[in-house]
């Protein structure tokens, strides 16, 4: 008898007192099947759609057809999901395109051509809507605009990283990565206007070169 109360009282929620007279601590009970994957996809989907402003937890429940406990079993409130999509964002959109180029095995030169390629994607346009989202959230955040600064340095780090595989000098590859990245990041920006209209292959080709000028390894060598 006392077991099923106590089993009644772990559905409901409420705390259960112990027979040593301590109180245990609060258990929640999993409604959903929904991973934590599951609620930072859809934040991102809304992140893409509108801007962080529009990122509320009953719009969520909406969205995946749930509760607001199935929300709380994997977050503790909205400030803890957006904190977790900053860093779904730059897993997502740094680190993993990082790792998924390292292990390619290809040369510098090919790594950096397919960085360039990205903006022309499938999955780019609506990449870089969430891109400016999380842009527009740091002019407003202070912990959005340390996330963006962290990932700006990663994202610079890595240009400068195969720069100076193809021979460049560290103050030469620091400077042109910076152009590299202002370059890809305006591409993102520009590319179902005016880069649709030129031929990307051309203009990958033409900003190799001028990045690439002066450099001491051949594009073909492996670092």
């Amino acid at each position: 008898m006392e077991n099923k109360l106590k089993e009644n009282k772990l559905k409901r929620g409420e705390p259960i007192k112990s027979t040593s007279g301590k109180r245990t601590p609060t258990q929640r009970v999993k409604e959903s099947p929904l991973k934590e994957e599951d609620w930072l996809k859809a934040a991102s989907d809304i992140l893409a759609d509108e801007n962080y402003r529009g990122i509320r937890i009953d719009t969520l429940c909406d969205r995946l057809g749930v509760t607001k406990g199935s929300f709380y079993w994997h977050f503790k409130g909205r400030a803890q999901l957006l904190s977790a999509l900053l860093v779904h964002w730059r897993q997502r959109m740094t680190t993993n395109v990082i790792e998924r180029l390292t292990a390619l095995g290809d040369t510098p030169s090919e790594r950096l051509r397919a960085l360039f390629d990205l903006p022309r994607q499938p999955n780019s346009p609506k990449f870089a809507r969430v891109e400016q989202s999380v842009r527009d959230w740091a002019r407003n955040a202070d912990y959005a605009r340390s996330a963006v600064r962290e990932v700006d340095e990663m994202r610079l780090n890595y240009f400068k990283s195969l720069l100076q595989q193809q021979g460049l000098s560290e103050e030469i590859a620091t400077r042109r990565a910076y152009i590299a990245y202002s370059i890809m990041m305006g591409d993102s920006i520009l590319t179902e206007t005016l880069a649709k209209k030129k031929d990307p292959v051309a203009v990958t080709d033409e900003v190799m070169s001028l990045l690439t000028q002066d450099a001491q390894n051949k594009p073909g060598e492996k670092h």
